[in-house]
């Protein structure tokens, strides 16, 4: 069985297995007081499913684990965000960087052109910046013409230094797909874009009016994410590095490549 020939039924039953286990951990509240447990799975679902199938599993689970733990009043946040950052992981997986480019420079475009979004203490979002950073990183490492270029400088530089090449060759084999660090490349870019569309929703489509905040009211809400979110980003990143490599080789020697799609 090839990736190609993965049966519908497979996948249908995969995703809703994935979404059954997202919901029960998205009804269980988080561990640092901003998300909940489902930071450990989001990225495996990106990372396993595919983009397409885990924003439809993530959003089922979502929704229900939203209800399940009586926050209904920001289900439209989760079934938004959480979607959104299950399929960021699996683009990241895919290595897709423009789509994942665009996806983070529209939405903080968004958030910097409303009032809110300039008057909030902007470093809050200072993992987020690190995340866009990489993806914009990714984006011009993958282009043909910088990768020539990079070619020629790294290897003029390994004829001076032979240690260069070994280097070079490591990190190459650290980040290949399905690899832990580029699981947890993957898992942090999609925990991330999680939260930015989080904050999407909540400054630039002023879900705030719908829950009748103020700026001086959100303020403490950003500082406590300045610290969560790159906790809940590290915790992701972990389970990702140490679960995605067993159950993607798994899945290979079954004949069925993750992502799925």
């Amino acid at each position: 069985m090839t990736g190609r020939e993965l049966p519908g039924s497979f996948l249908l039953a995969s995703t809703a297995m994935m979404a059954a286990l997202h919901a029960a951990l998205a009804s269980i509240p988080g561990p640092f007081g901003f998300r909940s447990w489902m930071i450990v799975l989001l990225p495996l679902e990106g990372i396993i499913l595919g983009p397409g199938p885990a924003a439809i599993s993530a959003m089922i689970g979502a929704s229900i684990g939203c209800v399940m733990r009586g926050e209904g009043a920001i289900l439209p946040i989760v079934a938004f965000s959480e979607p959104l950052g299950a399929a960021s992981a699996g683009l990241a997986m895919k290595r897709r960087w423009r789509e994942l480019l665009a996806i983070y420079a529209l939405m903080l475009a968004a958030y910097f052109a409303h009032p809110y979004g300039r008057a909030l203490p902007a470093w809050c979002l200072w993992d987020i910046y690190v995340a866009a950073s990489l993806v914009l990183a990714a984006c011009l490492f993958s282009s043909a013409p910088f990768r020539a270029s990079l070619d020629k400088v790294l290897g003029r530089l390994e004829e001076g230094w032979p240690i260069m090449e070994g280097l070079r060759s490591a990190l190459g084999s650290s980040l290949r797909p399905g690899s832990p660090a580029s699981m947890a490349l993957s898992a942090f870019i999609g925990l991330e874009a999680d939260s930015l569309a989080r904050l999407f929703v909540f400054i630039p489509l002023c879900f705030y009016v719908l829950l009748g905040l103020r700026l001086e009211a959100i303020v403490p809400m950003w500082y406590l994410g300045a610290l969560a979110t790159p906790l809940e980003a590290m915790l992701g990143m972990l389970v990702a590095s140490i679960v995605g490599p067993p159950v993607v080789n798994a899945l290979r020697y079954k004949g069925i490549e993750a992502p799925m799609t």
